[in-house]
């Protein structure tokens, strides 16, 4: 899922970038529709919601608290639960902002029937026609809108927070996902490669000529992540994260320092191929590489 987790932290850093309050909300929705319409995605987020629902329901059961002790017991073991579930995290974004924005954007119904909550993200309640009002009042009347409008307005830092916590979580899960179903290695190697790599040293040896790399080099560091990645191909993200363990994007400056790390590596071997739209693998001719 390398180039899946990539479009996750471009879209999480989308929404820190918004610039407005209606752009903020607009990416929520965004990083919410990428997990909404991507099977594997979609699946941790519903394996959350049915862990929370059976750990909830363990915890309270269906008898009434005897004692008001059992009941701040219980509720401290809620507060627990809350605190380090996925879906808990993620549940108030996905109610109030994504599903009033995906239906507002679906909806073929005229703007009187539309649902006040999307337009109250997407406009602000001072945009928000009167007319509306006149048409609908029950949905529209002014007094309605600023019930609705106080879980928005100043709510920016809330939302921010309860994204944080989600998205460190479903990182979390997709890594753990990753590492159940991964296949198991009967050799570390199924192919020898035609280079001579000292990880050690930084010495390394192709087609007969040796060269060093300076041990934990970013060119060390790149030939390094690409020798043990699968396929020896890598993300373009994956790549700058080896160079620099603490980068959040994949952003234009950050590929421009990847791209020279990749020429001055080509100048010492001419094995680096650019994979367009998805990162850098190694490539030996074909006549180089011996099966184990």
């Amino acid at each position: 899922m390398p180039i899946l987790v990539d479009s996750l932290k471009t879209r999480y850093n989308a929404v820190f970038l918004s610039d407005s309050d209606s752009l903020f909300y607009q990416n929520l929705h965004h990083y919410f529709d990428l997990i909404e319409k991507t099977p594997e995605l979609q699946a941790l987020w519903l394996e959350s919601e049915k862990e929370y629902h059976a750990k909830h329901t363990a915890i309270w059961g269906r008898e009434k608290c005897k004692t008001d002790e059992e009941a701040v017991e219980k509720h401290e073991l809620t507060m627990r639960l809350e605190r380090f579930n996925m879906f808990c995290h993620g549940c108030t974004i996905y109610m109030r902002v994504y599903l009033p924005i995906e239906d507002y954007k679906n909806s073929i119904e005229p703007g009187v029937e539309q649902d006040p909550i999307a337009l109250l993200m997407i406009r602000g309640i001072d945009r928000i026609s009167p007319n509306l009002a006149k048409k609908n009042p029950f949905k529209w009347r002014r007094e309605r809108l600023k019930v609705y409008n106080r879980w928005f307005v100043g709510q920016r830092g809330t939302y921010e927070q309860d994204l944080r916590q989600f998205h460190l979580a479903l990182l979390a899960a997709i890594e753990d996902k990753q590492k159940a179903t991964a296949a198991p290695v009967e050799k570390p190697h199924t192919r020898k490669l035609p280079i001579n790599f000292n990880y050690r040293t930084g010495d390394f040896t192709y087609q007969g000529v040796s060269d060093n790399l300076t041990p934990n080099g970013q060119e060390y560091k790149v030939l390094k992540a690409l020798l043990e990645s699968e396929d020896n191909l890598a993300s373009y993200f994956q790549l700058i994260l080896a160079m620099h363990p603490t980068a959040q994007t994949d952003s234009k400056s950050a590929r421009a320092d990847l791209y020279k790390v990749i020429l001055r590596l080509k100048s010492k071997m001419d094995i680096f191929q650019n994979v367009k739209g998805s990162g850098y693998r190694l490539v030996f001719p074909s006549s180089e590489q011996k099966a184990e």
